[in-house]
């Protein structure tokens, strides 16, 4: 898993490197422009017979353009270095843009050019841009030149590499100033930042690659902030010998008159990610939808008082002990059936609970139900919409400062969230895990209950509730790309996520 940090964070960790360890700020920058430049040459072989720009300022992420710039024009590259910001020099970068002066580095000063004419003459003879204006600590909006370089070059240019962050992008919150660079690719210094993976920061930053200075590890040991891929997903361990005892019993609670659907979603999703067992309940009424859904699901009706019509608390405690892990909300109504049977799961199952769908809304209308998140066996898992319920923001403040919000609801409320987006955050007090797979074929409904449905079956074959939450999301946003490499994510729909999950190497017992 690859660390991710916030602007702070990484602050702290140069200022560490600086005057704990002793490293220099002038050799963390030719550090990092020495590595990028030589990811570049690596990774684009045609750049030694392309024209290279790089687009710069005065401040320190300048300073690795000029080490890049050193490099680059060393290796009998086409290189010119273009200045769109004026600003006072940071001593590092003022001694890299000297010594870029000596070896006679084109150098051309853009910063008070307005005219089109001259922005499409340089965009004519440009292959590839290299952006290093600003770094992690801009804020703000972009000066009127930096615009003009970004908007007459991208178009014309197939390669263009941000150092760092894309200039105009918030680094903590991933939203873009007007005109941000829109990079192919960022090459990250040490580790991402927040700003790669959220908002619209995900879309500038192109492909994150993580670029090492010399930072020593250990000043990132403390920091559990990590991106999951396919080599770090933690998903569930399978064994040769194994039976379905090993494999644990999911309970899947829900289904209403006129949602009979998600909760049979999310059981078929169980099923399908290894579960040993799925028991699905739900209302009597709703008994004649599902006796018949699936010959390997069993399926029993929600014990019921007589004289109120309410969930048997007494009988439902007795099958909560049954469980390995319970998902409870897909399609569960807002009654006062559904807040008693809710009630009834948070307050006695000590197994793994994920909560979801109308379990959400539940407790964002019903105050006194926040008391049990504190419980870590309890994880909500709530699309933009429903966490807006949860913590009574409206969802374009979230959306603008996704980190900030959703940690803030979790110190609070001492909770576990899987915050569901483009960008899907696992978040408790001491963990975040982010997964960035997936496509707009999950943009369906339904998709919340398959998602709901392997995390409680992820949960029931041991995998700790943190893993199982974020593990499911990649497994599920794997599928979706895989499945858009032989149809349109358009296409896409829930059962065919259900019908075509990720699968995942089979480890033999030991």
């Amino acid at each position: 898993m690859s660390i991710v940090l916030s602007y702070a964070q990484m602050k702290e960790i140069d200022r560490r490197s600086i005057e704990d360890f002793g490293l220099p700020a002038r050799i963390l920058m030719e550090n990092a422009g020495n590595a990028c430049a030589e990811h570049i040459l690596d990774s684009y072989p045609d750049i030694f017979t392309q024209r290279v720009v790089i687009f710069h300022g005065c401040g320190n992420n300048s300073g690795d353009g000029f080490v890049i710039a050193r490099k680059l024009y060393m290796e009998g590259i086409d290189v010119k270095l273009i200045k769109v910001h004026d600003s006072p020099f940071t001593p590092e970068s003022k001694v890299n843009y000297e010594l870029c002066e000596k070896l006679k580095i084109p150098m051309l000063n853009y910063c008070n050019k307005t005219e089109v004419k001259d922005w499409a003459e340089l965009a004519l003879h440009v292959d590839v841009v290299i952006d290093a204006v600003f770094g992690i600590g801009f804020h703000g909006e972009l000066p009127d030149a930096v615009k003009m370089a970004f908007r007459y070059t991208m178009p014309i240019s197939n390669t263009r590499i941000a150092i760092d962050i894309p200039s105009g992008v918030n680094a903590d919150t991933g939203s873009c100033a007007e005109g941000a660079f829109l990079a192919t690719e960022t090459l990250c210094i040490q580790c991402m930042k927040f700003g790669h993976l959220l908002s619209q920061g995900r879309i500038y930053s192109g492909i994150p690659t993580e670029i090492d200075i010399g930072i020593p590890l250990e000043y990132t040991d403390d920091i559990f902030q990590l991106h999951v891929d396919e080599d770090t997903a933690m998903l569930p361990d399978r064994y040769q010998f194994a039976n379905k005892g090993n494999y644990g019993r999911v309970l899947l609670i829900g289904g209403s008159v006129g949602f009979s659907g998600s909760i049979a979603l999310a059981a078929m999703a169980a099923l399908r990610s290894g579960a040993g067992y799925c028991l699905m309940m739900s209302r009597p009424e709703m008994a004649e939808h599902y006796y018949h859904l699936s010959p390997e699901i069993m399926f029993k009706s929600v014990p019921v008082l007589s004289d109120t019509g309410l969930p048997d608390k007494n009988k439902m405690v007795e099958i909560l002990k049954t469980a390995d892990s319970v998902v409870i909300g897909c399609g569960l109504g807002l009654d006062d059936y559904a807040l008693s049977l809710l009630r009834i799961v948070l307050e006695h199952s000590t197994v793994p609970v994920i909560v979801d769908a109308d379990a959400i809304t539940l407790i964002a209308n019903n105050s006194d139900l926040t008391r049990f998140l504190d419980n870590e066996n309890i994880v909500l898992t709530p699309h933009m919409s429903e966490f807006s319920r949860l913590c009574k923001i409206n969802v374009n403040s979230i959306a603008a400062d996704t980190m900030s919000a959703l940690k803030k609801y979790v110190k609070k409320n001492h909770a576990q969230v899987l915050l569901k987006s483009h960008t899907t955050i696992y978040c408790d007090e001491s963990v975040v895990l982010i997964n960035t797979s997936g496509n707009d074929g999950l943009a369906t409904g339904g998709s919340g209950d398959v998602l709901a449905g392997i995390i409680g079956s992820f949960a029931a074959q041991r995998l700790e509730l943190p893993f199982a939450a974020i593990g499911a999301s990649y497994v599920m946003g794997k599928t979706a790309e895989e499945l858009a490499q032989k149809r349109a994510p358009m296409s896409i729909i829930p059962s065919d996520i259900i019908n075509n999950l990720f699968v995942y190497p089979r480890r033999d017992n030991e």
